[in-house]
């Protein structure tokens, strides 16, 4: 495949995880200052802004390039994007169960792109870290 192709992702520096991690507590501390300042804003506006920041903190940690970029880094990287999508999908169907059960209908305002991207991007994260906990271990 060509570096030029657009298949290749290019991966972000190792410095990006510093940024991304400011992404985790800067949506909570935003949503609070915009209650304390009395803008009329509803719960299901304040966790979206949640679930969108937190969707991309979590897409750059997965986009941030490892120190050592070695095949076996590689081959975990495209396991963990497969593992993510598999839990997304029974994720999804598990809310929407809970939801038909709850309200006696399957669609909800909690199924947005915000919240999809987060539990992909999450998923992805933790399968990542995961397998690479469990490479050390041995």
């Amino acid at each position: 495949m060509k570096e030029k192709s657009i298949l290749h992702v290019p991966l972000l520096s190792p410095a990006w995880k510093k940024v991304a991690f400011i992404f985790f507590p800067l949506p909570v501390i935003l949503v609070i200052g915009m209650a304390f300042s009395r803008m009329d804003i509803s719960p299901d506006d304040s966790s979206q802004i949640i679930y969108g920041f937190w969707a991309i903190g979590f897409g750059l940690l997965n986009l941030s390039r490892e120190k050592e970029e070695d095949e076996m880094i590689k081959s975990f990287r495209l396991q963990a994007f497969q593992t993510g999508f598999y839990w997304l999908i029974w994720g999804l169907g598990a809310l929407m169960l809970i939801n038909y059960l709850r309200y006696d209908r399957i669609t909800s305002e909690i199924f947005t792109a915000y919240l999809v991207l987060f539990l992909l991007n999450a998923y992805v994260y933790a399968a990542f870290q995961y397998q690479k906990y469990m490479a050390s271990k041995d």
